[in-house]
């Protein structure tokens, strides 16, 4: 109520117990509460802290999807998102907030599928289900020559379900190892080809996933949670192209008391979603951050914007 940020420890603990302390070593907590399914992630903001700068800063939102029915312009159903927030944690320290969120996916990843009994009979007058695939690259380059040093690509697919019932779902990829097998079923509209396979590392999958049935036919075969979105699947995979989307050219210059820094943004021709026009994706914010020393803040600072 006070809207101040004030100084607290979090510690995770195995059973998905967010807890939060007003000093570091204190047996107690002020504060706990459980991680559940229908908490989400916010997107990272940068909110104003003190005379030095900003903090990171996320929401834990408790999430629940309605059905709704709208009438203007035209009649229409839609499926919108009510949240409520849970808590909002914020920090200075950044390899800190990445951990931290980090550690909060890892948590609500592995909770285990429930039913909600209030919904299970809900007649949808639409049903629907959404698949949302994410790719995380994270890279290490060289100083000079650019060359990629370190690299991980890693998938997160994700699953928002509104569906009459208990029903399980399949889920195809164009895994390699089923290459030359691909069954097209009966009821399919249209047969779906490819010519880009993909082989998959150490992939991990929620507990709504009939793992068994992954193994011996390379689909997922699943049972969505309703009205909740869950992480259904994640796994590695190799990065293929020669070149990265674009690189990043920074340079310093410090006359005196005036520090100046500029940094270039240049796109790669040589990068496929760059090269084939028909399939360009603009790059769209992007977010360059520079570990600025502390004492450097306010040099940064003019008209009293950051």
């Amino acid at each position: 109520s006070s809207r101040h940020w004030g100084p607290i420890y979090v510690k995770i603990t195995e059973s998905g117990f967010l807890q939060l302390f007003y000093e570091k070593g204190l047996q107690k907590p002020f504060r706990e509460f459980k991680l559940e399914n229908n908490h989400e992630i916010s997107d990272s903001k940068l909110q104003n802290y003190d005379e030095n700068g900003r903090i990171h800063t996320f929401r834990i939102d408790r999430t629940i999807y309605r059905e709704k029915r709208k009438y203007q312009p035209m009649p229409l159903v839609t499926h919108t998102a009510e949240k409520e927030q849970v808590i909002k944690l914020g920090t200075t320290d950044y390899s800190d907030f990445l951990s931290i969120i980090s550690a909060i996916k890892e948590i609500l990843f592995t909770l285990p599928a429930t039913v909600d009994l209030s919904t299970v009979h809900q007649n949808y007058t639409e049903e629907q289900i959404t698949v949302d695939v994410r790719d995380e690259f994270h890279g290490i380059l060289a100083k000079g020559d650019n060359q990629l040093i370190q690299h991980s690509v890693v998938t997160h697919i994700y699953i928002l379900s509104f569906i009459s019932g208990i029903c399980d779902c399949k889920l195809g990829l164009n895994d390699i190892l089923i290459k030359g097998n691909e069954v097209v079923a009966r009821n399919d509209i249209m047969p779906t080809t490819t010519t880009k396979w993909v082989k998959l590392h150490d992939c991990k999958f929620h507990a709504s996933v009939d793992e068994k049935s992954f193994e011996n036919s390379r689909m997922v075969l699943f049972t969505p949670m309703d009205a909740c979105k869950f992480e259904l699947m994640r796994f590695r995979t190799v990065f293929s192209e020669k070149t990265l989307p674009f690189t990043l050219r920074t340079v310093v210059c410090v006359r005196g008391t005036e520090v100046e820094l500029q940094s270039w943004l240049v796109m790669s021709t040589g990068f496929s979603s760059n090269r084939d026009s028909l399939s360009q994706v603009p790059c769209e914010n992007v977010t360059i951050r520079h570990p600025v020393p502390a004492e450097w803040v306010n040099y940064f600072r003019r008209d009293s914007m950051l």
